[in-house]
C-alpha cells in the first residue's frame, strides 16, 4: 500500500494513471479482439477476449488497493471524495469492455449480414476512441495539477473533454443505424442472432457512456 501513498504524495492523479495504464490495456485488447471476430478469425478472438477478462481483473485489484490506501490524512488538490467516484467511473469503463468480450464469446457471428458487423466494428472503434481519451483526459488533469492550473494546460483539458462528447454523440447516431439494419434483415436474422447482436452494441454503447461519465467528472474537479 505503501507505493500508492508514495504516489498521492506527488498527485492526486498519479495513482489514478497507473490505474488508467490498465483500462487503457483493456480496451486496447478488445479493440484487437472485435477485429479478429469481424474478420472471422475466431480463436484469435477468443484468446484476446479473455485477455480482455484478465485485464479487468487486474484493473479492479488496483482500484481495490488505491481504495484501501487513500488516507483522509493526505492533503491533496482534490478532495478523496472525487478521487474515489472518478476511480469507481474509470474502472466501469474496463468492466464495460469485460461484458463486450463476454458476448463476443457467446457464438461464433456465422450468418450475421456484412454491414451489420461493419456497423459494430465502426461503434467498437468509436467507443475504443471514447476510452483512450479519457485516458489522455486523466494525464492531462496530471498535467494541471502540476502547472498551477495553468491556463493553456486547462483549454487542452477541456479539448479532450469535448472530443470525448463528440466520440460519444457519433456512437448514438451508428447505434441508431444499427437498429435499423438489425430491423431491415429479420427476415435473414433468428431471434438468438438479433439478441447477439444488441447486446454487442449495448455493451460497446457502454463504454462510450462510462468514458463520458469520468470526463464529466474531470470537468466537476475542473470546476471546483
Amino acid at each position: 500500500m505503501q507505493v500508492w501513498t508514495k504516489l498521492f504524495a506527488k498527485s492526486p492523479f498519479k495513482p489514478l494513471i497507473k490505474h488508467a495504464d490498465v483500462v487503457l490495456e483493456t480496451v486496447e485488447t478488445l479493440e484487437k479482439a472485435l477485429r479478429a471476430w469481424y474478420d472471422g478469425n475466431y480463436d484469435e478472438m477468443k484468446r484476446l477476449a479473455l485477455e480482455v477478462d484478465r485485464l479487468e481483473d487486474v484493473a479492479d485489484r488496483i482500484k481495490e488497493e488505491i481504495r484501501d490506501s487513500l488516507s483522509s490524512k493526505l492533503m491533496m488538490a482534490v478532495s478523496r471524495e472525487d478521487v474515489l467516484i472518478y476511480l469507481h467511473m474509470q474502472d466501469k469503463v474496463a468492466d464495460a469492455a469485460e461484458d463486450t468480450a463476454k458476448w463476443l464469446l457467446v457464438k461464433r457471428p456465422d450468418g450475421i449480414p456484412d454491414g451489420i458487423k461493419g456497423i459494430i466494428l465502426q461503434m467498437g472503434t468509436e467507443s475504443i476512441k471514447a476510452a483512450k481519451l479519457v485516458y489522455d483526459a486523466i494525464v492531462q488533469m496530471d498535467r494541471v495539477i502540476e502547472s498551477g492550473f495553468a491556463e493553456g494546460e486547462i483549454e487542452r483539458e477541456y479539448s479532450l473533454i469535448r472530443q470525448i462528447e463528440s466520440v460519444e454523440n457519433e456512437i448514438d447516431g451508428l447505434d441508431t443505424k444499427l437498429m435499423q439494419l438489425v430491423f431491415e434483415n429479420a427476415d435473414e436474422l433468428n431471434w438468438a442472432e438479433g439478441f447477439y447482436i444488441l447486446n454487442i452494441a449495448r455493451t460497446l454503447s457502454n463504454i462510450s457512456d462510462k468514458a463520458k461519465d469520468s470526463a464529466e467528472r474531470i470537468r466537476l474537479m475542473m470546476n471546483k
